[in-house]
């Protein structure tokens, strides 16, 4: 790991449910910084959009203090990954609808769409392209941001009401 790398990842317990999301930054292979936190309720696809979003908020702020490197933003999600490195540009140009303003998709609403938006910000301010990493394989980076959207999504629990509790931890028991 050579150079500015950063892994984000995003989790969800239940899904719907309490969320984290988690970021981590290396130089030259030895963290540098790291971040985490939590929605409560959430979905995973929303904590995977929201650790990039947070990993690319820090480049962003930190900005002349990373120069010298072109930092690379590593995401175990393909949704999140595809989505700004590609779908995003299409949605753009066609007025943030899947479709086009004369589809007949029954679906042309996007999901999410205003984290793609804040995304989008962001990566037009800090051109950075996302890169996919295969998730829970034992890669260093990846496992230690699921470990810090863990930690988020804990944080969420804590602060959940007993009763809330109560029915995730039912939730959690009900074999699939």
């Amino acid at each position: 790991m050579t150079g500015l790398v950063i892994y984000c990842d995003g989790t969800c317990e239940p899904n719907p449910g309490e969320g984290g999301w988690g970021f981590v930054v290396y130089r030259d292979g030895i963290e540098i910084h790291s971040e985490y936190g939590a929605a409560d309720p959430s979905t995973n696809n929303i904590m995977e959009m929201t650790g990039a979003l947070m990993a690319l908020r820090w480049v962003a702020a930190a900005g002349k203090t990373i120069s010298g490197s072109t930092p690379r933003l590593l995401c175990d999600s393909q949704y999140v990954v595809k989505g700004c490195n590609e779908w995003r540009h299409s949605w753009k140009r066609k007025g943030w609808k899947r479709g086009g303003p004369n589809a007949k998709l029954k679906n042309s609403v996007i999901a999410n769409l205003e984290l793609w938006k804040e995304l989008d910000d962001v990566l037009t301010s800090v051109p950075i392209t996302l890169e996919w990493v295969k998730g829970h394989a034992g890669i260093l980076g990846n496992e230690r941001a699921d470990e810090l959207a863990e930690m988020g999504r804990l944080g969420a629990l804590a602060s959940c009401p007993d009763d809330m509790l109560a029915a995730i931890r039912q939730q959690l028991a009900v074999p699939a």
